[in-house]
């Protein structure tokens, strides 16, 4: 009877240690090589379910991440929630994650709502998609243009000329700011 305890604890404890089982700090997106990239938090990469407000604006250095500007030019990038399918994936890709980070290292797309500001005039809402990755640290935007998560620099796709910068905004106020001030009929 002892023998039929022990044989289940003993085969935990070799796949436990076995070659593919990498550590927590090794597998999942809270990897310390990571925590300091634009929109990693406390738990790791952006939650499939959060919606996110980014602010990018021309300068050499991030925008002020209190508030969306009163005026002048900048762009507005709400984040949206992971589709379905795509929250659907996240199962798969945390199962996997305690073995290897390579899917969550590589990253998901996202539906992203802009809007451009030129000199206090919202434009109409346009939405494309965004590719969230960790390696190569980026924010590809399908407006050509993409976000380095290491130092938040705006810049244009593939060559990386700089367009700016870039700051996360509080949420509920930023939606409230796109509530009074953005085009209506034109939102997605």
């Amino acid at each position: 009877m002892q023998a039929r305890r022990t044989l289940p604890v003993i085969l935990a404890s070799l796949l436990a240690t076995a070659p593919f089982a990498a550590g927590p700090a090794e597998a999942q997106v809270n990897d310390p090589r990571f925590r300091n990239y634009f929109l990693v938090g406390e738990f790791g990469e952006v939650c499939t379910m959060c919606e996110v407000a980014v602010l990018c604006q021309a300068g050499d250095t991030p925008p002020p991440a209190d508030a969306v500007p009163d005026g002048g030019d900048f762009t507005l990038y709400m984040l949206q929630t992971r589709t379905f399918w795509s929250q659907v994936s996240t199962i798969w890709d945390w199962f996997i994650s305690n073995f290897t980070s390579a899917p969550l290292v590589g990253g998901h797309e996202r539906p992203v709502i802009e809007y451009t500001v030129e000199g206090g005039s919202w434009s109409p809402a346009d939405t494309h998609t965004m590719r969230i990755s960790l390696e190569p640290a980026l924010l590809a935007l399908g407006d050509g243009t993409e976000v380095d998560r290491v130092n938040r620099r705006w810049q244009k796709a593939g060559g990386g000329e700089p367009l700016g910068y870039c700051s996360r905004l509080p949420l509920w106020d930023t939606l409230d700011v796109i509530e009074q001030r953005a085009p209506r009929g034109d939102q997605p």
